[in-house]
């Protein structure tokens, strides 16, 4: 009993939430990919949607399939300043959101990296009306590799069922690629490393306008002595995009919070919805 409890206590130290077989698999290489969540509707035409790598499909190379080609591998990074400036000539060097997902699954010398289970990268249309960007991954995300996905996917639909707005018209993403070890928040350091994916992959889907859903999306994009702006528009610039109108609104699991953060959640989409409608009007 007690070598057990002593198993039980190490375990909590180092995180362990959740048992995912009963022989320990090492998921950096266990080639499982990324699956497109179910959408309602049909994808605009003008804007087919990036599909993420099938399972099996989208994982790191094994290392003996590492070992083959050692000149393709970028180098060790031997500082915290190497790993953002290699963060950042990765995601430049990216033309694709296949590209993308490329650069971020095969990096690894962010911390996060190694203890998540999957990469996630995000999905939807390219120059959608709206561009979703959620917190870190949470545990149904990392074990599904779904942006989106358990109980946060079913505050999204719960969100949106009253608006004329399909989850298929929109594009999904998550501030951060890769799940913190125990759902733990993501240190400054691991921030500022995924932040160079975070902007490419706004840049390479091109929405009108994005929404910042909870507080970690807001301090990346925006900084971190940045007010955050609720039902409002503010403008950032990104590389290779027109000034980018963005709003910060709680998390669709905020739904749950309160009858105060409920309504402002609605008065928010309100104003969204309310911005769309001119925006469809003016094209």
């Amino acid at each position: 009993m007690e070598a057990a409890l002593s198993l039980l206590r190490l375990y909590t130290e180092w995180g362990v939430d959740v048992a995912v077989t009963d022989a320990p698999v090492d998921h950096r290489h266990a080639g499982a990919g990324l699956v497109l969540p179910p959408l309602r509707g049909k994808t605009p035409p003008q804007a087919p949607p990036y599909i993420p790598p099938q399972p099996g499909t989208g994982r790191t190379p094994a290392p003996a399939a590492v070992t083959q080609n050692p000149a393709q591998q970028p180098p060790v990074p031997t500082s915290f300043a190497d790993t953002v400036e290699q963060a950042q000539r990765l995601a430049a060097a990216a033309n694709t959101p296949e590209e993308l997902f490329e650069a971020m699954d095969s990096f690894t010398a962010c911390p996060l990296r190694g203890a998540a289970m999957h990469t996630l990268m995000p999905s939807g249309p390219r120059n959608a009306p709206l561009m979703l960007i959620g917190e870190a991954p949470d545990e149904d995300e990392d074990r599904s590799g779904q942006v989106f996905a358990g109980l946060c996917g079913t505050m999204l639909d719960t969100m949106l069922a009253p608006l004329p707005l399909e989850r298929s018209q929109l594009a999904l993403a998550t501030a951060l690629p890769w799940r913190p070890a125990g759902g733990t928040p993501p240190t400054e350091m691991d921030q500022r490393i995924c932040r160079p994916f975070l902007e490419r992959a706004i840049t390479l889907f091109a929405p009108q306008r994005l929404l910042l859903c909870g507080r970690l999306p807001a301090r990346m994009l925006l900084g971190k002595t940045t007010d955050l702006p609720r039902r409002n528009w503010q403008n950032i610039t990104l590389p290779g995009l027109p000034p980018l109108p963005v709003m910060f609104m709680r998390h669709p699991l905020q739904l749950r919070a309160s009858p105060a953060a409920r309504r402002e959640i609605w008065t928010t989409l309100m104003t969204v919805m309310d911005t769309l409608r001119q925006d469809s009007q003016s094209m």
